[in-house]
C-alpha cells in the first residue's frame, strides 16, 4: 500500500535494452523471483535428500513391524500360546536386532519356557547374565527355574546375587532373608 500510494518509476538498461517499470510491479517481480529461488532450492534439496528419506522411512517401518511382532508375541507368551508366541519372536528376531531390543531375549526364553525346553530357557537366563541391562532378568529365571526343579541352594544363590545389585527385589530379599535365618546368620 505504501509503494502504491508513491508513485515512481525504475528504470533498468542491460543489454542495450531499457525496461520502465512502475516501483509496485518491480517490488512484486523482485518477491516472485526470490520466491521462485526459494521453490527450486526445495526442490533440488528434496531431490538430494530422497535416497536418505526413502531409506529411513523403511527402516522405520521395519521396526515399527518388529516392535509390533514382539507385543503380539510378548501376550501369546503371557496367555501362555508357546506357538505363537515362539514364532512372533523369530519375526521379531528378524526386523530387531536384539542388541537393540532386549526383550527379544525374553520372549525367546519364554516361548522355551512354554514349549516345555527347560534347558534351553536356561541357558537363555544365562546368557542375559552378561548384558548389565538383563542380569536381573536373567536371575530371576534362574531363581524360578532351580526353584521349579527343588534345587533350593542354586535358588538361594541366583536370588542372593540379585539382593546384592537390588537389594528393593521383593523376591530376592525374601529368600536370602529365609537363607539367613535358617542358618541363624542374624547380623
Amino acid at each position: 500500500a505504501w509503494l502504491a500510494d508513491r508513485p515512481g518509476e525504475m528504470l533498468v538498461t542491460f543489454n542495450g535494452y531499457q525496461y520502465q517499470v512502475t516501483l509496485m510491479v518491480a517490488a512484486v517481480a523482485i518477491a516472485g523471483v526470490v520466491a521462485a529461488v526459494m521453490i527450486v532450492w526445495w526442490l533440488i534439496k528434496s531431490l538430494w535428500n530422497s535416497p536418505y528419506t526413502i531409506s529411513r522411512y523403511f527402516r522405520v517401518r521395519r521396526r515399527d513391524r518388529g516392535y509390533q511382532a514382539l507385543s503380539t508375541g510378548m501376550i501369546a507368551a503371557g496367555a501362555g500360546d508357546g506357538a505363537l508366541a515362539r514364532k512372533k519372536t523369530k519375526e521379531a528376531a528378524k526386523l530387531i536386532s536384539a542388541d537393540q531390543e532386549p526383550l527379544i531375549n525374553l520372549l525367546d526364553a519364554q516361548a522355551s519356557l512354554l514349549e516345555g525346553d527347560h534347558e534351553g530357557a536356561r541357558e537363555k537366563f544365562e546368557r542375559m547374565l552378561d548384558d548389565p541391562e538383563m542380569r536381573l532378568l536373567g536371575l530371576r529365571g534362574l531363581y524360578l527355574e532351580a526353584e521349579r526343579l527343588g534345587d533350593r541352594n542354586a535358588a538361594r544363590h541366583y536370588a542372593g546375587r540379585a539382593a546384592a545389585v537390588a537389594p528393593q527385589l521383593a523376591w530376592a530379599a525374601e529368600s536370602t532373608l529365609e537363607e539367613l535365618t535358617e542358618r541363624g546368620d542374624w547380623d
